[in-house]
């Protein structure tokens, strides 16, 4: 019997148009009436992961920023924080300034950004369709390093996007020289930098020890190399059909793609 289940957002229960189907919708509230425990372990940070944890009911733990912060979705209360060193950031920040690259950071609840575009651009449309208390803080600076400097707690995450993948290659590679930092990626055209020894893996891992809940009764759904680690953690390790190939050798078992309700497909096969 699994009594928890973490679930990616992009590429995993959303569709290619960034939606929850009706279909996961609905699996989803079958097993939270169960009695089933289900967490949304994303590389997004909080404000814009809770707007999904809440459209399917999962109001309890929330896992964010790729395990960098675990929050409880319904009081707001952190229960795990693991923010990089300011001294790391202003050498990822070298880096991307050398290479010219568009990068966004997340600072606990607030991204800072310099350019309207990618993943701020995004969370700015989303914005629109929300209320005012619930929407993203996004902040336009001049400068990230001097708002990293001046802001009271350092970066949870750092998101590097570029279409060139020489480019991002490089980029990795000079990063993943600091090594007090984990460097990862969610999509072909991104890398994203957390702090050394956070990952979704070890996010989940600290859930299931606080919920009494074993790792042979944990699902993880994920579809890309920022979800490895909580695939090869849980008992039931699941790729989605349109997964990276090496994610899929990693699960336990692949499911549908995200345009076809893999998520409500696990629900239906293991769950329900």
């Amino acid at each position: 019997m699994y009594r928890l289940v973490a679930i990616d957002l992009d590429g995993t229960l959303l569709n290619s148009q960034s939606k929850i189907s009706e279909r996961n919708r609905q699996a989803i509230g079958r097993a939270i009436e169960k009695g089933v425990e289900v967490v949304i372990c994303s590389g997004r940070i909080l404000s814009g992961a809770k707007v999904f944890a809440r459209e399917v009911g999962a109001e309890g733990i929330i896992i964010t920023c790729n395990g960098a912060i675990i929050s409880d979705v319904k009081t707001g209360a952190v229960l795990y924080d693991n923010p990089m060193s300011k001294e790391d950031c202003y050498k990822i920040i070298d880096v991307c300034r050398k290479e010219k690259v568009y990068f966004h950071v997340y600072t606990g609840n607030v991204m800072f950004t310099e350019e309207l575009k990618y993943g701020a651009l995004f969370y700015w449309n989303i914005n629109e369709s929300l209320p005012r208390d619930e929407r993203i803080d996004i902040r336009m600076v001049e400068d990230i390093g001097e708002a990293v400097r001046k802001f009271h707690k350092s970066a949870s995450k750092f998101v590097v996007i570029s279409e060139d993948r020489a480019q991002l290659l490089r980029i990795r590679k000079q990063v993943a020289c600091i090594d007090t930092v984990e460097v990862m990626s969610s999509n072909y055209n991104n890398i994203e930098v957390v702090n050394r020894g956070v990952s979704k893996g070890s996010a989940l891992k600290f859930i299931s020890e606080k919920l009494g809940i074993p790792r042979e009764e944990v699902i993880a759904i994920g579809d890309n190399e920022n979800d490895y680690s909580m695939i090869q953690f849980a008992g039931l390790g699941v790729a989605m059909g349109n997964a990276e190939n090496f994610v899929k050798e990693a699960a336990d078992y692949v499911t549908l793609s995200n345009d076809e309700d893999g998520v409500a497909e696990v629900f239906k096969k293991f769950v329900l």
